[in-house]
């Protein structure tokens, strides 16, 4: 099924400029308006009048009153706020005209009780106005693979897609070892077209997993396939593969601290980020296919605002303006660190193009 999604969102079409590697074009968009995104992400009519069932089993008559009941009538969803994105929309960057992608589970049903939904709802949080499109490739009206649906966002020159899947080595509930990991990972190299991913346009945001309770040190190129295919690569001398992707583990709510079930940066801490991971309130969810998507609504608040950057220089400024966690600098565990919207925002100065 293909999925418009126009919760927290409106269709605006912006043209993807891109720009030499190494020259990074601060020249900024046009600006929204805070009252354009509150009309949106507060709207108590359309799909935000839909029912929305958490995770947990719970059930309210409405995305809206679901977020009243949690959070209190007038505040924000917690993406919305543990990002800080509201001062971005203060800003006038609400992710207007940028083009996101969501290739999930989605049903047709009529409700927000699906895993793209969710992450369709974290989005929104974050980037009220931003132009979303769900693609089910995993629920039951599956009309994609999830190779067709990324070329499908390319070829319709979407700017960011948010991958919140995946295909992990250990199962995150029950621990129990896929036999075909290690022959998916070398087909995926075997496949791989150097010319085809240098030519692509979106920046891909991947969730980095969910099995860190059980993968042998937690480090993604041990038990995320994607990991395990672009650290292969990379050894391989394809020093260009994944130049184009950021993955995202999940700290614990409230906390500078790496969730127990989080994948680590290992060796793909080059790409690599964190951040919370809920849905509307604290707490009512867990798992990194929600804090990927506080990364992909911030891509497009800095797209919005700096629209000639190409995908990787959006992905340096998303990884540079990180705040550091851990060990100084780079490394192992939280990559370049936790997400900061509004170092993101202001990058100029703090970048080093790469």
């Amino acid at each position: 099924m293909l999925r418009s999604i126009s919760l927290l969102c409106s269709v605006c079409f912006l043209a993807s400029c891109g720009g030499g590697k190494f020259n990074y074009d601060y020249r900024q968009g046009e600006k929204s308006t805070e009252a354009a995104a509150e009309s949106v992400a507060f709207s108590t009519t359309g799909v935000n009048a839909l029912p929305y069932d958490d995770a947990n089993g719970n059930s309210y008559a409405s995305l809206t009153a679901a977020r009243i009941a949690l959070n209190g009538d007038g505040n924000d969803f917690v993406a919305t706020t543990d990002t800080g994105a509201r001062a971005a929309w203060k800003q006038g960057w609400t992710g207007k005209g940028v083009k996101v992608g969501i290739p999930d589970e989605f049903n047709d049903n009529s409700r927000w009780d699906d895993h793209g939904d969710w992450v369709a709802i974290v989005i929104g949080s974050v980037a009220p106005e931003a132009d979303m499109y769900g693609i089910d490739m995993l629920g039951g009206t599956k009309t994609m693979t999830a190779d067709e649906a990324l070329a499908w966002f390319e070829a319709n020159d979407y700017h960011i897609i948010n991958g919140s899947w995946g295909y992990e080595k250990y199962d995150p509930s029950t621990g129990v070892v896929s036999a075909g990991f290690d022959a998916y990972v070398a087909s995926a190299v075997a496949d791989f077209d150097k010319d085809a991913e240098d030519a692509k346009k979106a920046l891909i945001i991947y969730a980095a997993g969910n099995s860190g309770n059980f993968c042998p040190g937690k480090r993604l190129e041990n038990c995320n396939s994607k990991g395990a295919e672009i650290d292969t690569l990379r050894d391989a001398g394809e020093t260009t593969a994944g130049q184009k992707l950021i993955f995202v583990g999940s700290l614990d709510d409230g906390l500078n601290t790496m969730a127990n079930y989080s994948l680590i940066a290992g060796d793909l801490m080059d790409d690599f980020i964190v951040s919370y991971d809920d849905v509307v309130t604290t707490g009512d969810n867990a798992g990194t296919s929600f804090a990927a998507p506080r990364v992909t609504g911030a891509a497009a608040l800095v797209r919005h605002k700096f629209p000639n950057l190409a995908p990787e220089q959006l992905k340096q400024v998303l990884l540079q303006t990180a705040t550091d966690l851990g060990a100084t600098g780079v490394d192992a565990t939280f990559g370049y660190g936790k997400l900061n919207l509004a170092g993101a925002l202001s990058p100029q100065g703090t970048v080093v193009p790469k």
